[in-house]
């Protein structure tokens, strides 16, 4: 599929389903925007660090889940299945999917923060685990290590096209950072268009076992 392709077939499955995927990204930012709203410290203070840090933890421990949550959501419209504000939540739905949730997006983190000090190797990582989120909701019988391990294997080869995805979304990008409301209209079609991405890349993928 081409990138025209995956727009094309995000619109088709946000058409008629607009308010829910609208009412799941006003919900997901509201949590996020009281999060970012505590995410603060004096750079003088000791104490204001730590709380900072601790802070830090927490809102990472309550928006990693809802994160996964986000990503279930789209791919449930992809796939022509119900799915609403609660299923935001479903990143709770047992502590062993939490954990595994948790142990796989502090891995991915640290490894794209510790890239980022030169840059490339962070957005290479970026790309490399940004299957994970879909995976582990795919595939349950997977540890968060055997997750990660398969989105590497799935992005083999698929990192540039991911890139061309991403770049295509530019302008809107930069039009939707003009305002928080352009922000909330661009998460549905941007992240039913990612969702897109990876049923097709797993269809091409499933296609070559079979045929190998």
């Amino acid at each position: 599929m081409t990138n025209l392709q995956y727009k094309q077939a995000a619109l088709a499955t946000l058409k008629g389903k607009w308010l829910t995927a609208l009412s799941i990204s006003i919900v997901y930012f509201l949590i996020f925007a009281l999060a970012a709203s505590r995410m603060s410290f004096d750079q003088d203070d000791l104490d204001s660090m730590l709380r900072f840090v601790a802070l830090n933890i927490v809102v990472t421990i309550v928006l990693a889940p809802v994160t996964v949550g986000r990503t279930i959501s789209y791919l449930r419209l992809v796939r022509g299945e119900t799915a609403g504000i609660g299923t935001l939540f479903e990143g709770f739905s047992s502590i062993r999917f939490y954990l595994k949730v948790m142990a796989a997006y502090t891995v991915v983190t640290l490894l794209v923060y510790l890239g980022s000090f030169l840059i490339v190797p962070a957005i290479y990582f970026y790309l490399m685990y940004r299957l994970v989120p879909f995976l582990l909701i795919d595939r349950p019988d997977l540890s968060f290590f055997q997750v990660l391990g398969e989105s590497r294997r799935m992005m083999h080869g698929h990192k540039w096209r991911l890139v061309k995805l991403y770049l295509s979304f530019i302008i809107w990008g930069i039009l939707a950072l003009l305002s928080t409301v352009g922000v909330v209209l661009l998460t549905p079609y941007f992240d039913t268009t990612m969702a897109h991405f990876y049923e097709q890349l797993k269809k091409e993928q499933q296609t070559a076992t079979r045929s190998a």
